[in-house]
This record gives C-alpha cells, sequence and structure tokens, in this order.
C-alpha cells in the first residue's frame, strides 16, 4: 500500500502546491512566531500546518514544510546553514509521518483518530525534537544545549498538533476535498471514493 503512496504521476498542479503551501507556512511561521503558553514555554501554532499539510497535500505539502521553515529561517536569520537543513528535514518529517500514518484525513473513525495522536502528537514529535541530534553528531551543537532544547521542541510540537491539527483537518478536508486538490492517502472503500484526479 505505502509503495503507491509514491507512484502518482505528479502534475503542474503539485508543484504548485509545494509553492503555495512553503509561502503558507512561512508566513505563519513569521507572524506566530513569538506565542508562549506560559513565559518559559513558548509554542509555534505553525506547527499544527505540518500534518494538516502532510495528510491533504501528500508529497507536495511535505516538500512545502521543509521550504517554507527555510524560508521562515532566511528572513528571520534565525539559523545557520546546517541548522537550515536540519530545520527542512524536520519539518519534512512532520508532515511525511502523517501522510503515511493517518488513515482518514478528516478524522472521520476512531482508528484515524488513535493514529493521529499516536503516531502525529507523540511519534512525529519526537522524531522533530530529536532533529537537533544530528547537529550534535556532526559536532556543530553541545549535548549540554541540545538535551535542554528538545524538550521544548517536543512541547511546540505536540501542543499544536494534538489541539490545532485535528480541528484544522475538519475544516479544510471538504474544501480540499471538492477542489480536486487532495494528494493525501488513497481512501479505503470502506470511507468514501477518491477524489478525482487522484
Amino acid at each position: 500500500m505505502f509503495a503507491s503512496l509514491f507512484r502518482r504521476k505528479w502534475t503542474t498542479i503539485d508543484f504548485v502546491l509545494i509553492v503555495v503551501t512553503a509561502a503558507l507556512y512561512a508566513v505563519a511561521l513569521i507572524l506566530l512566531a513569538n506565542i508562549k503558553l506560559i513565559p518559559s514555554v513558548p509554542i509555534r501554532p505553525a506547527n499544527a500546518l505540518q500534518p494538516v499539510f502532510g495528510i491533504l497535500f501528500g508529497l507536495p505539502g511535505c516538500i512545502g514544510l521543509g521550504l517554507g521553515n527555510m524560508v521562515s529561517d532566511l528572513m528571520q536569520g534565525t539559523a545557520s546553514p546546517h541548522m537550515l537543513l536540519a530545520g527542512l528535514f524536520s519539518n519534512f518529517m512532520g508532515g511525511f509521518i502523517a501522510y503515511v500514518a493517518v488513515s482518514h484525513p478528516a478524522l472521520q473513525t476512531k482508528r484515524s483518530y488513535l493514529q493521529y495522536y499516536l503516531f502525529v502528537v507523540i511519534i512525529a514529535s519526537v522524531v522533530v525534537a530529536c532533529t537537533i541530534l544530528i547537529n550534535v553528531a556532526l559536532g556543530f551543537t553541545p549535548m549540554a544545549i541540545a538535551s535542554a532544547f528538545v524538550p521544548t521542541v517536543f512541547l511546540n510540537q505536540a501542543i499544536s498538533t494534538a489541539i490545532l491539527g485535528p480541528i484544522l483537518l475538519k475544516l479544510l478536508y471538504p474544501s480540499v476535498k471538492r477542489s480536486g486538490l487532495y494528494r493525501g492517502r488513497p481512501l479505503s472503500s470502506g470511507y468514501e471514493s477518491i477524489p478525482r484526479g487522484y
């Protein structure tokens, strides 16, 4: 089944989706960069777009997430070259894990809810948070700094995706499907038919 996720022929729309999702994600990251849940725990509400773009737009959405994060970092001047690459990878994975793991894009089944909270909120958050360990392995970041940074990134990811992600999916999926832009996992016949053009 997973092999079929990579065999669909790409069209111009897919490349447009990369550009659009990258732009939307970059803007969201920049505009919402300074929101904090409590003074000591900043959150990134824009992180909730990772599973949303991955689930709804598939690989184009995942690529857009990685590029959007890179654009955001470049515009804010907050990352060195190795951090740009780590950010690209972690944001891509934040969408990709959701893309391959969640069986229904609008979370209309108990199974898809369980998949979302296990794979997106927990596992993807761990993966995104631990991306900084790549920089530790390459000698760019001391382990002491990484150890302090990982829990904060995990909280950023987990809080945003747990609260905002399901809401955005339920709101956006119907219009994305109707417009023919859905590029996520093909739906099982027991759920509903695959949108036209997929």
